[in-house]
Order: C-alpha cells, then structure tokens, then sequence
C-alpha cells in the first residue's frame, strides 16, 4: 500500500512524527522522483516530463516510423517500404529515440531501475491505441535467447508487455515465441545484414500460434530486421495477423 492511500484513522493513530512525514510526502514522478501537486489516479509522470514523453503523431513512415519531418506532418511510406515492404499488418510506436524517452529506456534496460516499467508500459498501451487492436488475441514480446536473459536478469520487452496487457486488456502471451540462437549485436549492421544474421534465430509455438491474431511487442525498433524475422516466424507458424508496437524508433 503507497504512503498517501492510507485511510485516515489509520494515519490518526500514527506517531505524530510519521503522520508529519506522510502529510509531506506525495505521490512522486515515476521518472524525476519530484512531488506531484494534485495527482489524478493513474498518475505517474510530473507535468514537466509528461510535457517531454509526450506521444508522436505524425512525420514519418506508416510502415517501419522511419522518421523524415517535423511532427504535425502526416504519414506515407519511404522508399524502402515501398519497394520491399515489410510482412506485419500495422505498425504504432510511441516517439522517437533521443532525449528524456532514451534516457529512461537505457535506465530501465541496462540499470534494471524496472520502477520505471510503469511509465514505459503505459506508454506502449497509449501508443497501441493509433492502431486497430481490440480483435487481437494476444500480445506476444520479442524474446530474448536464455544466456542473453541470465546476463540481464529479465527480458524488458515482456515486463513492459505485462504493464501494457494490463492497460488494454490484451492476454500476454510469453511462451508463444522464443530465441533459439543468440546472435552478436545488430546495432551496426543494416538491414539485408541483419536479416541475413537473424534468420531462423527465432520460433513460435505453433499450438499457441496458429489461427491466432497477435500483437508483438517490443522496446526499440532500429531497422525493423528482429520484428521482421519475428513476424515471420509468427505467420509460419500459422498466425492469422500481426501487428507491432514498440516503444522508440532510432533515428
């Protein structure tokens, strides 16, 4: 239970230096830690970083948000989707990745600071509603390979899939996909490259999978090569639609 829901007669029968204390202390900005003058439920950023982690909603591309102008611009498809487009069926993503949003993403996956997982899953859950998504069956995260999961200590894309399921009430499905080969960094290859590196390095279950519409989740999308690889696999094993959300796209 959080310090400022406590019922008053409880509070009334505290030492008077505690009730001091919890009279000061508010509810708190998951990202900033600063007081949160007046928080409605379900609050968890400060005005100041709501104002900066604030949903993108135009300027790039429909297909793989790739970003090419200001934000009030609509959306069409590059080039590159145009010619080789890729396999999901919708795309949506939260903002790009720079300033507060990478800041707190690189906290939340390489610091483990998973208090963090609150904000960001909320921010998924709100970036799924730019697309169709209340006929799907479930939501499945992008799987990390076990020896990459013991080095980390948890697979960020299924905690915040959790978060997100519970927002938009989509089932969470974590054993419907997994890594069956753990590939080096794809942070410097290109698409063809990292495809190449990719293929077959993941599979789905087919008894979860097949007929089923799917929603695949993941945290940062920087050519779209490990969705792609992932969506495939998805629809080998049957699955009717896919559909991605993801939290940040490179730029």
């Amino acid at each position: 239970m959080q310090l400022h829901s406590l019922p008053g007669r409880v509070i009334r029968k505290l030492d008077p230096v505690f009730r001091l204390f919890l009279k000061m202390a508010g509810r708190r900005c998951t990202v900033c830690a600063s007081v949160i003058e007046e928080p409605t439920p379900g609050t968890v950023l400060c005005p100041l970083c709501a104002q900066e982690l604030k949903a993108r909603r135009g300027g790039f591309c429909g297909m793989c948000a790739r970003i090419y102008a200001l934000e009030y611009d609509s959306t069409h498809l590059c080039l590159d989707c145009r010619n080789i487009p890729f396999s999901w069926q919708g795309m949506s993503f939260f903002s790009s990745y720079q300033g507060l949003l990478k800041s707190v993403i690189l906290r939340y996956k390489f610091s483990a600071e998973l208090g963090l997982g609150s904000a960001l899953g909320t921010m998924l859950a709100e970036a799924a509603v730019f697309q169709p998504y209340e006929h799907l069956d479930m939501i499945i995260p992008v799987p990390l390979h076990p020896a990459r999961l013991r080095q980390r200590g948890f697979n960020q894309s299924l905690e915040l899939a959790r978060v997100m399921g519970r927002k938009i009430g989509l089932e969470v499905q974590p054993h419907a996909l997994f890594k069956t080969r753990n590939t080096p960094p794809q942070t410097s290859m290109k698409r063809k490259l990292r495809l190449k590196s990719l293929r077959r390095a993941f599979a789905a279950n087919n008894s979860l999978v097949n007929g089923r519409k799917v929603l695949l989740i993941d945290d940062i999308m920087t050519t779209g090569s490990t969705m792609e690889e992932c969506t495939r696999e998805l629809f080998r094993a049957g699955a009717s639609e896919v559909r991605i959300v993801f939290l940040a796209r490179t730029v």
